[in-house]
């Protein structure tokens, strides 16, 4: 139903999610290690439907560029897709947008060690769209970025959650774009969902919703 990767140096989870058709994926924030990625992909003879943001930041897009170069040499092409709010963290102006949250959160040297320039979205994703395959939908959840989003399986009772939630902590809103308040109202709409629903987060180990929100 769902896989996960851990990488790069801060411990980014990608995942692979169904993409409805045989021998589809989603593939959701590919932080780095894009040799890797590919080479699971490969092994299970998957090709993303489409490269799926959870957020602009560089720690969850740095393999995009890679991968895309290494599925081109093959005469195939996946698109990216990120909410319409994160745009800026692509194309032209992803470097400035990137150099800039990254000096915001003091983490300066990790943009220069690990950006490349990536490419323009080709699908802006908004409140309530289907993914390919039509079971994950997007629930824009702004606070961490203005367009960070959770994509939910509501069948599955499956939550990815980005940098939005995670185990026992929340996504840092010191950046540019960032809201605590906009964040806390985010997390009361993905509080209503079951507490059964199973969350994976952006950065470290599952958990559930009724686990992070608690009696009611």
């Amino acid at each position: 139903m769902l896989e996960r990767l851990r990488v790069g140096p801060i411990g980014e989870n990608a995942y692979v999610l169904p993409g409805g058709a045989s021998g589809s994926c989603i593939l959701v924030d590919p932080g780095d290690e894009a040799a890797r990625i590919l080479a699971f992909l490969d092994s299970r003879s998957l090709l993303p439907a489409c490269i799926v943001a959870t957020h602009g930041h560089l720690d969850h897009c740095a393999a995009i560029p890679e991968l895309l170069a290494a599925w081109a040499s093959r005469g195939l092409r996946v698109s990216v897709a990120v909410h319409a709010a994160d745009a800026g963290y692509f194309g032209e102006r992803g470097e400035s947008t990137n150099r800039a949250l990254f000096s915001a959160i003091n983490a300066l040297g990790y943009f220069k060690s690990y950006w490349r320039p990536l490419p323009e979205a080709d699908s802006l994703l908004a409140e309530g769209e289907l993914l390919p395959g039509g079971a994950w939908r997007v629930i824009h959840t702004p606070g961490h970025t203005r367009g960070s989003i959770c994509l939910h399986h509501e069948a599955a009772r499956l939550l990815v959650s980005g940098d939005t939630l995670f185990q026992g902590g929340v996504g840092r809103t010191d950046g540019p774009d960032a809201s605590a308040e906009e964040l806390a109202r985010s997390l009361e709409t993905l509080f209503v969902l079951p507490p059964e629903t199973r969350v994976f987060p952006g950065h470290g180990e599952p958990t559930t919703i009724g686990e992070e929100r608690g009696p009611r």
